[in-house]
């Protein structure tokens, strides 16, 4: 549902969207305690951080939600935004993305919300977040597929940023699986979850050749980076059994 006009609906809106919210953070971080993380890679980002050098985390949409719970506490900037239309601003959709933004703030992300002005707008600005040293979190099959494969968008936000792009592959040993496109998958409650940080990719350039060929490089990585996740959790021989 859309923001109320009356403001005293509107503060009772607040109310409950912030009540949900702190609910949701408290169980996430307990549901989070319970997870074994064996994480490969920390030293890409410990050199990146050093150099003071931008950079962009790309993840697969499969692993945006666990993403939001294996990384909340790096200090990244997710963009956020949603139809413009009269019926979507109206919906419980709407509703629940206003819960979903505030339970991510509250997990310590810093989130722009790019539904509050013009779309164009809401992207320059997060290239500006992340050009002032801000980490971002993106998803570069996103927002609505096809599934695994990169578009260029991520690199030429990364190219005006001055930034790398970060790919971080994730890997669960036991998860449930959801049935929309990017085939959202979440770690089951007492899980081991495999996080595995790749060497940074730098762009090639805004034309539209080396944008495509970045675009592959960078899945090709984030595959790789899954495929590793998977020996660590399982080994090398039940992985390349599960490729075939």
């Amino acid at each position: 549902m859309s923001l109320p006009k009356n403001p005293i609906r509107r503060f009772f809106y607040n109310a409950v969207t912030s009540l949900f919210a702190s609910a949701a953070s408290i169980l996430i971080s307990i549901f989070q305690a319970t997870l074994d993380f064996e994480i490969d890679g920390e030293d890409h980002v410990r050199l990146l951080r050093a150099r003071k050098q931008n950079y962009i985390v790309a993840v697969w949409h499969t692993f945006v939600d666990a993403a939001v719970f294996c990384l909340h506490s790096r200090g990244l900037c997710i963009y956020s935004d949603h139809p413009r239309t009269h019926e979507y601003e109206n919906s419980w959709t709407h509703f629940f993305r206003e819960v979903g933004i505030k339970t991510i703030r509250s997990l310590g992300f810093e989130l722009l919300d790019a539904s509050m002005g013009k779309q164009s707008t809401g992207i320059v600005n997060f290239i500006k977040i992340i050009r002032e040293g801000t980490p971002a979190l993106v998803a570069p099959d996103g927002p609505s597929g096809p599934i695994y494969e990169s578009k260029p968008g991520v690199l030429y936000m990364a190219q005006k940023a001055d930034a790398v792009i970060l790919p971080i592959g994730f890997g669960f040993s036991r998860m449930v699986v959801g049935p929309n496109w990017d085939d959202f998958a979440l770690p089951l409650p007492f899980s081991r979850v495999a996080v595995v940080i790749g060497e940074p990719i730098v762009p090639a350039g805004t034309s539209e050749e080396a944008l495509a060929a970045s675009a592959k490089k960078l899945e090709k990585s984030l595959d790789a980076l899954c495929f590793r996740a998977n020996e660590i959790l399982y080994g090398e021989e039940k992985t390349a059994e599960e490729q075939q």
